[in-house]
């Protein structure tokens, strides 16, 4: 949050920045200027240029000097199929309040809606965007805000799958790259590839963010570090949200919902290193989280109810905290490919938890084993999944929870919660 505050500041600076300039009015008829591109070449630093509402097919527009563009009534920028639409060079510029449609498509060049370039200080807010290539794509940036965008691509998830078309056709709804000091806050992303992409991208926030139906991941991070998302939900995604190649990630407040098939989960974690993942709400998902290569994160305080698995998580990922985290009425709590155990499990609250609490102390007397036979099978041979709630699986996994032959028996919760941890 301090971040989120220094980037606020950054905002109001900017706004000030602009308070004593001059202001241009573009319109199609009876303003000085009949254009965007004519007002700019006018325009001086610090100015504001107000434009009416119309249909505007200028090409690309590029913004080289530091002004406010601020759209009335929603004026509609067009690329018509072939142009960037916008392309921001000059530092300290505010973009509100337009439509960006119709962007060009090519698999050579990062054709957008709006670029920005090598710039510091930019405003992105209160516009909306439409069957774009990428949206709002941002490169060697820093201290922008992106806030209270409307972002929908062409991408249907649905059409795309019945007529075989690859993700690659599509662009990112939000992509940042080699970026820093960015909040992105209070979006709306969906029929993108990825809703929001960062790569080479530090010291970010993304907050109150709602990104679905994007065909691959909600949010998607690579070699991107101290980064913090929060409050965001991801849903109906084609995988989820993807976090890999990175250190030091802080993840809380955030929903993964819905993300459903057969390579899909709420958080994929991939060479992750001392991160934070608290307060989180996975909801029928795939799976819930899925950690290869994990070392050293804190998975504490979440929620994991009705997934198929709620945590798969591998013998290489370790030295990791699972605690104080609710498992309600998942398929299988947690899947593993190791008889070892290099995590530390304590403190859960397992709904399927069948042990006393004599004491009366709120922990179970009976250690909870959260690896099932039958989750070590569905591992190994995905086939027998067509066993589920059978009579004979729940004998078999009585009889492996009193002599542990195949599931490691390392793999222990040994305080098991008798009731819902309340986080």
């Amino acid at each position: 949050m301090i971040r989120y505050i220094i980037f606020l500041s950054i905002f109001l600076t900017v706004h000030l920045l602009h308070a004593y300039g001059e202001t241009l009015t573009v319109c199609k008829e009876g303003c000085k200027f009949s254009s965007i591109k004519e007002a700019l070449s006018y325009a001086e630093d610090g100015d504001r240029i107000v434009v009416k509402k119309g249909l505007y097919k200028e090409g690309n527009i590029v913004v080289s000097k530091s002004v406010s563009l601020i759209g009335e009534d929603y004026p509609v920028l067009d690329g018509e199929g072939k142009y960037e639409i916008m392309t921001v060079k000059a530092n300290n510029v505010i973009i509100e309040g337009f439509i960006f449609r119709n962007s060009g498509k090519s698999y050579i060049e990062d054709i957008a809606a709006l670029k920005v370039v090598s710039s510091k200080g930019c405003v992105i807010r209160k516009n909306k965007f439409f069957k774009n290539f990428w949206a709002i794509y941002l490169a060697k940036s820093k201290e922008c805000l992106i806030e209270e965008n409307y972002i929908k691509g062409p991408a249907k998830r649905r059409k795309i799958a019945e007529k075989g078309v690859t993700e690659t056709g599509f662009g990112n709804g939000i992509h940042l790259w080699y970026c820093r000091y960015i909040t992105i806050d209070n979006n709306y992303i969906s029929n993108h590839r990825d809703g929001i992409y960062f790569e080479f991208v530090k010291d970010s926030v993304i907050i109150g963010n709602l990104s679905e139906d994007n065909l691959r991941y909600g949010l998607h991070f690579m070699f991107s570090h101290r980064d913090v998302y929060i409050n965001n939900v991801f849903r109906h995604n084609g995988a989820g949200v993807a976090v890999m190649y990175t250190k030091k990630v802080h993840m809380e407040g955030n929903r993964f919902e819905y993300n459903w098939g057969p390579a899909t989960f709420g958080l994929l974690l991939k060479d992750i290193t001392d991160s934070y993942i608290t307060h989180n709400l996975f909801y029928k998902n795939t799976t819930g989280i899925f950690s290869d290569n994990t070392i050293r994160t804190k998975i504490e305080e979440n929620d994991f109810i009705e997934n198929g698995l709620a945590l798969k998580i591998y013998s290489n990922s370790t030295d990791n905290l699972i605690k104080h985290n609710n498992f309600i009425e998942n398929t299988f709590n947690v899947v593993t490919n190791s008889f070892h155990n290099p995590n530390r499990y304590t403190e859960n609250y397992w709904s399927d938890y069948k042990g006393f609490d004599l004491d009366g102390d709120g922990i179970g007397d009976v250690p909870y084993r959260p690896v099932s036979l039958f989750g070590y099978f569905t591992e190994n041979y995905p086939q027998s999944i067509i066993l589920t709630r059978s009579f004979f699986i729940y004998l078999l996994d009585f009889i492996e929870r009193i002599f542990p032959m195949l599931i490691p028996e390392s793999l222990v919760d040994n305080r098991p919660l008798m009731r819902k941890y309340e986080w």
